[in-house]
């Protein structure tokens, strides 16, 4: 009966040593990339896909998912304004410079079909992150978008406030 719960026992001990093996933990530390030959020529007329990776200026972004309208961002950034509707859009990006943060490269949100439209992006996080340059960065960036132009078909993320470097919220 002892050598059936030694064995038993043992096996357990190897089933659980094997299990914590095989599990991992996301690195905190942003990995390497160089990928800038993917980079996908695009504009707000003629955004590129999600997942496909853009850029303008040196800085470089990748749309992974989007919410839209996002309403539980309000819990994080208060209330929209009046007749608006937060936006909320997951990337990866990259900078090729030092000394960038966060804040530096936030995005800007355009529409397709109101060219007068943009708005900046709101960060959910209450501390600027520091960029290392060619290295993927994760963000989440909310966007305040007026009622009538809340439209993942319509609207695309940008690098930057010019034409160029821009995704579509959707996949194609």
């Amino acid at each position: 009966m002892r050598s059936r719960s030694t064995a038993l026992l043992s096996i357990a001990a190897v089933s659980g040593l094997l299990l914590a093996g095989c599990a991992s933990t996301a690195s905190p530390e942003p990995t390497s990339s160089s990928a800038a030959d993917s980079v996908v020529t695009s504009s707000v007329t003629e955004p590129a896909a999600a997942g496909e990776r853009v850029g303008a200026d040196g800085t470089e972004l990748e749309v992974w998912s989007s919410i839209v309208p996002d309403e539980s961002a309000a819990a994080t950034l208060d209330e929209p304004a009046e007749g608006n509707q937060w936006v909320t859009v997951n990337v990866a990006q990259w900078v090729s410079e030092k000394g960038q943060s966060d804040v530096d490269v936030a995005p800007v949100l355009r529409s397709t079909t109101d060219e007068s439209f943009s708005a900046d992006a709101v960060s959910q996080r209450s501390v600027e992150v520091p960029m290392t340059p060619e290295k993927s960065y994760t963000f989440v960036w909310s966007f305040q978008v007026p009622e009538d132009l809340v439209d993942a078909e319509t609207l695309v993320v940008c690098v930057g406030s010019g034409d160029e470097g821009c995704s579509s919220l959707v996949a194609e």
